[in-house]
């Protein structure tokens, strides 16, 4: 019980200066963020086995250069519109290139140990980020 709390004081201490910071970052600060990708939200929904938070959409290069293979998208879950209470964040995997204008779907996940996520139906998800995991 214990080392739970602490991982937990441990964390949010983390997030906190994430936000002092102003940067979004789910991953590492040495990952490498890759400009120029638009990302759109088109569902949301908790999954219920496993216990879950899905977001899904597409994400557009408007660069100039490809986008090589593997890449990462990163985002952060709200509890909902307001954006006032993170949840926290994950990442998925990418595994195709992507030319400029080309758009590729992507679908990121959510769960804890600790928040019962089903009690947050109208989460959001926020915080973009296209990445080479450095």
């Amino acid at each position: 019980m214990k080392q739970t709390v602490f991982i937990e004081i441990i964390l949010s201490i983390a997030l906190m200066s994430c936000e002092q910071s102003g940067q979004a970052v789910v991953g590492s600060n040495s990952d490498t963020e890759i400009r120029n990708v638009v990302f759109q939200v088109d569902t949301t929904y908790v999954f219920n086995s496993p216990i879950s938070m899905v977001a899904k959409g597409t994400a557009k290069n408007t660069g100039s250069t490809t986008i090589t293979s593997p890449w990462y998208i990163e985002a952060q879950f709200y509890t909902d519109v307001n954006f006032q209470t993170k949840l926290g964040g994950n990442y998925t995997q990418i595994g195709v290139p992507l030319s400029n204008g080309q758009q590729v779907l992507w679908s990121i996940s959510f769960s804890s140990t600790t928040i019962d996520v089903r009690q947050y139906p109208n989460f959001r998800v926020k915080d973009f980020r296209a990445i080479y995991k450095n």
